[in-house]
């Protein structure tokens, strides 16, 4: 377990945080910013919840959503300088993950950034501000990290609290199927469930809460799989036509790429989508027994994650990325084979 001296006392010494996370937020992301700002609450302490990105409908029966902001929404002078004395950054360990922009200036008069993260971590140089930086990439999720500092905190674990956390590391561990389960991760989650939430309600709104446009947009995506037996990849693709065809969103398609990595003879999984900007967003899996790092292939496309769980965000064009990532795992196994 992570020392959580630092972040401890960073917290006390607070009166206004803002708490942050990475754009186009998942379960845990949004579970991680939802307990953290109810703990805070329960040590009367002022928060913040700022995100870029609408938080996805199927995690709209978390409590405290209607805690959340957004920046798309706040004028300059909700967001003025001396407001905040501490930013947290959970479930993120980079700043241009927020997809805010202006978000060194924003952190810069707080003078103080908290990060609590289990992905593996970059360096983040230049900064007008202290960075404390509490990672640990053993555990599932943020959310059982948070789990270990309220703990530690002796800060009450109330219900509400309970539910986004076991949220959290639930879409996290892909319904605890995912290799990052450990023995402490079962430990947290049963101690979790003791406050009050159910998997089975959690599993039923993730999972069977699908709509329509849901349905559909999933059919498209499927029907498109190909595979690249060089490679090993299973791809398939949904540009912002098939979107507005269907009439879904892009938080819709959570958890097509896992479905595609069930693929038997497929390596790894990968799903190309367009968004508004026309940027394309790539989501990675595989698993353990594969034998493919995916976290290697999205940093060779200026993306991150883990080693089998990760994204990138680029302007290339579907073609030249599907082409960018047999290179890079052909040029892999040539490395590896010298």
């Amino acid at each position: 377990m992570p020392n959580f001296t630092k972040a401890i006392n960073l917290i006390k010494a607070s009166e206004k945080i803002l708490i942050l996370t990475h754009k186009n937020p998942d379960g845990d992301a949004v579970g991680s910013v939802l307990s953290l700002s109810l703990a805070l609450d329960n040590l009367n302490k002022n928060n913040d919840i700022i995100l870029k990105d609408k938080i996805p409908k199927v995690l709209e029966f978390l409590p405290g959503k209607e805690k959340i902001k957004y920046f798309e929404d706040l004028s300059e002078d909700d967001l003025a300088d001396g407001k905040y004395d501490l930013v947290i950054l959970a479930d993120c360990a980079e700043l241009e993950r927020t997809g805010v922009e202006n978000i060194e200036e924003i952190i810069k008069p707080a003078k103080n950034l908290l990060i609590i993260d289990h992905h593996p971590e970059r360096e983040i140089t230049n900064a007008d501000f202290k960075i404390t930086k509490i990672i640990n990439s053993r555990s599932s999720s943020a959310a059982e990290m948070l789990f270990e500092l309220f703990t530690e905190m002796e800060i009450k674990i109330t219900k509400d609290i309970a539910q986004c956390l076991l949220t959290g590391i639930f879409t996290d561990t892909g319904g605890f199927q995912h290799a990052n389960v450990s023995p402490r991760t079962l430990e947290v989650a049963a101690e979790l469930m003791k406050r009050g939430p159910r998997i089975n309600k959690i599993s039923q709104n993730i999972f069977n809460s699908k709509t329509i446009p849901s349905i559909k947009i999933w059919g498209r995506a499927l029907a498109r799989i190909e595979t690249d037996p060089e490679s090993g990849m299973s791809v398939s693709y949904i540009d912002k036509q098939d979107l507005e065809k269907c009439g879904a969103s892009r938080d819709e398609l959570s958890g097509v790429v896992n479905i595609i990595n069930t693929i038997s003879d497929s390596k790894f999984s990968l799903l190309l989508t367009e968004g508004d900007d026309q940027k394309i967003s790539g989501s990675l899996r595989s698993e353990e027994y594969k034998g493919v790092d995916v976290s290697k292939i999205a940093h060779g496309l200026g993306g991150g994650g883990h080693k089998l769980a990760s994204g990138f965000e680029t302007k290339d064009d579907i073609k030249s990325i599907v082409s960018k990532i047999s290179g890079l795992v052909s040029k892999k196994e040539k490395d590896s084979s010298d």
